[in-house]
């Protein structure tokens, strides 16, 4: 049931008959009393005002104001003291304390309290007790994360199979003709730098000083040998361009760099095959050789990393637009970031009759809104609603509720989350737009700071009269699409 906190009922309701609320007939929460003296639950309160300033009391059918309205904070301490059984008593729990403690500490921990899979943003629609959550979502859950056998990528579980089809396929490698390679074993063996293939092509270690030989890796260690005087000799011109006064071309220094004797290199020394002095010049080229190529070990090492990393990147991308695809318009509340940081939110929703259609099959009985948040550091949110309704309004109405997300900011935002909201669905007229508000109840688990991916969804059952979509001056479907618009109050109401 998506809803505020209700349903609770006294262990004794004769001795707390005065402590039920006038609407619900159950125990009191965040109790008001009205001008006629009768009490009522906040949440039903604003349920009362729904349509205006001004409503028919439920008892004695006196006209009643919203300004007349006042909080009963003795009634609200007598509920709070009463004892009551947990609400999941029927499942199981046979707890039973004050309302207080229920709603501060138990129903937090409850083994038997009704909530959704964490997955429930990528579209998961299981919803049960809090003993049997863990399970499906680490077992059972179709949209939980785990790891490729074959590539050790992490994926949607609903998607796995197909992604390891891909994966482990058995490719040959097209240089060396070896078989029986999965898509990452080819791409290890062929790896220029690390990989096994010897027929690959790969370039000289002294591409970056010059030379641009290419080889199979197995004739490589050959080259290698017979190639150390020329190697040796572009090494030393490297060395000798970078010393302070090295030849320019253009400059002076290029014509003393001119007059030097063949067969000698500067300040007199010999190269190497031209004379003595091979054992000096030879020892400072390995040590220039050796620097020069664990810098290049180095480079290619992180050019390696940085190219892993981008192709997870990449995976994740496309497995989330995978998601999005696969979902469609409203799914979750997913997505790169929010799509509004000012706390209003423009829900444009198409093909409602199609929705609703989906909705009263059972097929897709809800969906969510992109998210928002109140400011760029603020609350998350989204909204989830029902085309056919949820509680009270299930076949007769569309149910919206508001949905705390966890967000990335949480830990430094007061809670419980006490900012007013109203709902709106918009006249594509410009006559008359449908509107609801309710403040947040600050004792209900739906305001407090999100333990899991996101809150129970507490709001309107009774949003809209599906009579009134269809019928009317006001044009709330119009080319079978309506517009919801959301706005969070940025002032926290004070309780």
């Amino acid at each position: 049931m998506v809803a505020l906190v209700s349903g609770i009922s006294p262990v004794d309701p004769i001795a707390s008959s005065c402590l039920l609320c006038s609407a619900c007939r159950s125990l009191l929460i965040k109790p008001k009393q009205t001008e006629c003296g009768h009490r009522y639950c906040t949440a039903c309160l604003e349920n009362l005002f729904r349509t205006g300033n001004e409503a028919d009391c439920y008892v004695c059918q006196k006209k009643v104001l919203r300004s007349k309205v006042y909080l009963d904070r003795a009634a609200e301490n007598d509920a709070h003291a009463t004892t009551i059984r947990c609400t999941a008593h029927l499942e199981g729990c046979d707890w039973v304390g004050s309302l207080r403690n229920f709603l501060r500490t138990h129903r937090a921990k409850c083994d038997f309290h009704m909530v959704p899979c964490a997955n429930v943003a990528f579209g998961c629609q299981v919803f049960g007790p809090r003993r049997e959550m863990e399970l499906h979502e680490s077992r059972e859950c179709g949209w939980r994360m785990e790891c490729c056998p074959h590539c050790e990528t992490f994926c949607v579980h609903n998607m796995l199979e197909d992604h390891v089809a891909t994966c482990g396929k058995q490719e040959s490698c097209p240089h060396c003709g070896e078989t029986d390679l999965t898509k990452t074993e080819l791409e290890q063996h062929c790896d220029p730098l690390l990989g096994a293939c010897p027929k690959l092509k790969v370039a000289c270690p002294f591409k970056e000083v010059g030379c641009s030989v290419q080889l199979p890796r197995h004739e490589m260690a050959a080259h290698l040998r017979s190639s150390q005087e020329s190697h040796l000799l572009l090494l030393l011109s490297l060395a000798t361009s970078l010393r302070p006064g090295a030849p320019v071309e253009g400059g002076g220094t290029s014509q003393d760099s001119a007059r030097t004797p063949a067969g000698e290199g500067p300040e007199g020394e010999v190269v190497p095959g031209a004379g003595p002095g091979l054992h000096s010049l030879a020892g400072r080229a390995d040590n220039l050789e050796r620097w020069v190529c664990g810098l290049n070990k180095d480079l290619d090492r992180y050019a390696q990393v940085i190219e892993v990393l981008q192709q997870k990147c990449l995976q994740y991308e496309q497995v989330i637009q995978g998601l999005q695809t696969k979902g469609g318009h409203g799914e979750g509340p997913g997505g790169s970031g929010p799509v509004s940081t000012d706390g209003v939110l423009v829900w444009k929703i198409k093909n409602f009759s199609a929705h609703l259609s989906a909705a009263k099959a059972g097929q897709r009985p809800s969906f969510y809104s992109p998210h928002f948040t109140t400011h760029p550091f603020g609350y998350r949110m989204c909204c989830r609603i029902y085309p056919n309704g949820d509680g009270s309004g299930k076949g007769s109405h569309v149910s919206l509720f508001l949905t705390l997300v966890r967000g990335e900011y949480d830990e430094v935002l007061p809670w419980p989350f006490r900012q007013k909201v109203t709902f709106m669905l918009l006249d594509q007229a410009g006559q008359k737009h449908l509107k609801e508000s309710f403040s947040p109840d600050s004792l209900s688990g739906s305001f407090q700071k999100p333990r899991s991916h996101m809150n129970v969804a507490s709001g309107c059952p009774t949003f809209a009269q599906h009579a009134l979509l269809h019928k009317g001056p006001c044009q709330y479907l119009k080319n079978d699409t309506i517009y919801i618009k959301v706005l969070v109050d940025p002032i926290a109401v004070q309780m």
